[in-house]
């Protein structure tokens, strides 16, 4: 399989400027009442993700808002927002650190304040225990850090130094020379980080005759790697023309490299290749966990309003074949119902004449377990 060096930036969880003292210090009482405030007033310059659902860049206003429970969490995912705080200081930058953390969200889908003032305390706190002890500056374990999986590490760390105009991996040019030739280059030597840096080369459409011709060819651990890697990067009408019809040729011969084409696919705005797709998945007589999960993940602004009806009958069909008694089903409500772009049209689903009597027993299901938590 593909060696793991997943990430060239170094990743602290949580991670204090010595710069942050002063703000604790019986010379500066200042009420911290937001983590944006607190990286503001420790001198630092940062940079916000959203990694709910793929790897989006921040504008700091917009995560202000956030804070501020103006706006909902756009991308939220398992009932939480998913966030990655990137922060440096001086000049030159010497090195650049790495909050991940994480927020339930209410049912609207706006950050839950007592989460974020907690994890904001324990900031606080841990800062004025490093200034008395002179202890590590790394906070205690608390239930708001995370660590992202190996490949989403990956296509975080190349989208950052991207951004950030760091230097790419130096494995790229093997990669590079891999997707060239892969019958003469020894895949066994390309780093996961590699590839995640290579995709982003794949918004050009520089390489996609040289992919559309050796997809087949590559070792089946790079092809799928190298297409989960393209989920962030914004492909070409072109390339992505060409997954869709090798998603419905080889959709039931070769399962886990189509999911991949599938994540590849991933867009930003409608997209007609997209659509196109998931119709013809959607059209299928049933479909397996992995692929609903990544319609939802990834493809959930692409749904037309009776697509989505579609999804939630291939939901309950799932649910009811393989006895989840309804917990399928309503993961999948749950998880895509707090999404404010789509939040309005999953409502619609409920109301839709549509339905069919599976997917109202589903529903039916859904209100007896809420109102079972209720009581």
């Amino acid at each position: 399989m593909l060696w793991s060096n997943t990430t060239d930036l170094v990743i602290i969880a949580l991670f204090i400027r010595s710069e942050c003292k002063e703000i604790m210090s019986g010379r500066q009482q200042h009420t911290i009442t937001t983590l944006s405030e607190f990286l503001l007033h420790a001198g630092t310059n940062f940079q916000f993700f959203d990694l709910g659902r793929g790897v989006h860049i921040m504008e700091s206003q917009a995560f202000l808002d956030l804070e501020n429970g103006l706006t909902p969490c756009p991308r939220p995912r398992q009932q939480h927002a998913w966030f990655a705080i990137v922060f440096w200081s001086g000049k030159p930058v010497k090195q650049h650190y790495i909050w991940f953390v994480k927020f339930p969200v209410d049912e609207r889908g706006l950050l839950v304040v007592a989460a974020r003032n907690h994890f904001l305390q324990i900031i606080i706190d841990a800062l004025g225990q490093s200034v008395e002890g002179r202890q590590a500056e790394k906070l205690p374990d608390n239930p708001y850090s995370f660590i992202p999986t190996q490949s989403q590490m990956a296509q975080f760390s190349a989208i950052t130094k991207a951004h950030l105009s760091l230097p790419l991996s130096s494995g790229v040019s093997a990669v590079a020379q891999y997707v060239a030739a892969p019958a003469i280059t020894d895949w066994r030597q390309l780093s996961i980080q590699a590839v995640a840096d290579f995709s982003l080369s794949m918004s050009t459409g520089e390489h996609d005759n040289t992919l559309q011709q050796n997809l087949t060819s590559f070792q089946p651990d790079f092809a799928k790697t190298l297409l989960e890697s393209c989920e962030n990067v914004p492909l070409t009408a072109t390339f992505k023309a060409f997954l869709g019809l090798f998603i419905r040729e080889r959709f039931e011969k070769a399962p886990t490299l189509t999911l991949a084409a599938l994540r590849a696919m991933s867009s930003h705005e409608k997209d007609p290749a997209v659509r196109d797709t998931l119709s013809d998945l959607l059209a299928r007589p049933q479909l397996d966990i992995d692929t609903l999960s990544v319609i939802a993940g990834r493809h959930y602004d692409q749904l037309s309003s009776t697509q989505l009806v579609t999804f939630f009958e291939h939901a309950a069909r799932l649910d009811e074949r393989d006895e989840f008694n309804g917990k399928l089903f309503t993961g999948f409500f749950s998880d895509l119902v707090q999404i404010p772009a789509i939040r309005e049209h999953v409502l619609g689903v409920l109301r839709s004449p549509h339905r069919s009597e599976r997917l109202a027993r589903a529903f039916g299901r859904l209100f007896t377990q809420h109102s079972d938590k209720q009581s």
